[in-house]
């Protein structure tokens, strides 16, 4: 995975990580750790995605039914975006040990930001969400976001696909 992709990855998947800290299988420290390089952009250098088992495997076998050689960006969106709300259906059905709300994808709007967080108004209504991966925002931007986290601006052409309107310039 070339570094951008891992960094994309990442910002979809670290929301999640709070559920692993909790399983005792990562320590918050290292969480805290990726947290702040993926916010400066900078790519951890070994497979911090491995802490991301079950996402790190249903993006290989996206990579694979799209025949594609390595995990990108389109892969990691496929994941992230339309395919991870039923895997974190069957896993809280497993696991039951995490909110299936918060841990699923969402589109949304920005509507106010502050220093360190944004109001994000999404099916679900309007909360407070962390802004260290997506620091360019604009009141109206498209957002996704997951448990706590803006994870990405998405652009207008992206965000009219998956179904949201739009009346920004953003591109």
């Amino acid at each position: 995975m070339l570094a951008k992709d891992r960094l994309l990855f990442l910002r979809y998947a670290l929301p999640c990580a709070g559920t692993l800290v909790k399983r005792g299988n990562v320590s918050q420290e290292r969480v805290d750790e990726l947290i702040r390089m993926v916010a400066s952009n900078d790519a951890p250098k070994y497979d911090a995605e491995d802490i991301f088992k079950i996402a790190e495997a249903m993006c290989d076998a996206i990579r694979e039914r799209m025949g594609k050689s390595d995990v990108d960006s389109q892969v990691i969106r496929q994941y992230f975006l339309l395919e991870h709300s039923d895997v974190v259906d069957d896993r809280y059905n497993l696991m039951g040990d995490f909110d299936p709300v918060s841990c699923k994808t969402r589109m949304g709007r920005v509507i106010t930001i502050g220093a360190d967080h944004a109001i994000v108004e999404t099916s679900l209504g309007k909360s407070q969400y962390r802004t260290e991966f997506a620091r360019d925002l604009k009141p109206g931007d498209n957002v996704v976001v997951h448990w706590d986290f803006i994870v990405e601006i998405v652009p207008r052409d992206f965000a009219k696909l998956v179904g949201v309107e739009t009346d920004e310039k953003r591109e």
